[in-house]
């Protein structure tokens, strides 16, 4: 992965080891903003990157073989809101219609569906995918309150629901600015909330 090397990396690992190793990561704990020397950090890497990702059958056998072995609750958790949210913010037709039939064929499969935060798709997406899922998808509300604020290292913002820190981003030269940025975002994604169906 360090070197770019997928395709030689692909050849070398089965579609099962990559999804061990992404759930070993995610069994230990990790601090954000700090970089370690995680045996298994490369298949988390890999499932952010492009060309792993141009493979659509490879993708959606990986996010199965995680799912299955995402027996914590906490993996649980991180698998829906990581790799299959991405998974789905990336919709097409076919895939949308391949997410139908999954969450129609799996209980487990419409629970991870139902943590997933996609609000800011355009609503007739947001509509299926909720359908599929089988229960209302969380959207802000009044009761939500997400914020960008300075995170506790020089360099970084914490982003953070109902005052707690969900995500941290660093390496920011313009800690103020850059929070003004996202709250701004996240201001405008709230006023594009999709409206809510019944048709389940």
């Amino acid at each position: 992965m360090d070197e770019f090397r997928i395709d030689e990396l692909l050849s070398l690992v089965t579609l099962e080891e990559i999804a061990d190793a992404w759930c070993g990561y995610q069994t230990r704990p990790h601090i954000d903003g700090v970089e370690d020397e995680d045996p298994d950090w490369w298949a988390v890497e890999l499932l952010m990157d492009s060309r792993f990702e141009s493979d659509e059958a490879r993708v959606r056998t990986v996010l199965d073989l995680i799912l299955d072995r995402a027996d914590e609750e906490e993996i649980f958790g991180v698998f829906a809101a990581g790799p299959l949210e991405d998974f789905v913010k990336a919709y097409d037709d076919d895939r949308i219609a391949w997410i139908e039939e999954r969450a129609a064929a799996s209980t487990r499969f419409r629970e991870a569906l139902q943590r997933i935060w996609i609000w800011s798709l355009p609503p007739e997406v947001f509509a299926r995918i909720e359908r599929a899922a089988g229960a209302a998808l969380p959207v802000p509300s009044e009761r939500v309150e997400i914020d960008a604020v300075p995170g506790e290292l020089p360099g970084t913002i914490q982003i953070t629901r109902d005052g707690l820190v969900v995500d941290e981003i660093d390496g920011l030269d313009d800690v103020d600015g850059f929070a003004d940025f996202l709250k701004a975002m996240i201001e405008q994604s709230r006023n594009k909330q999709p409206p809510r169906t019944d048709q389940r």
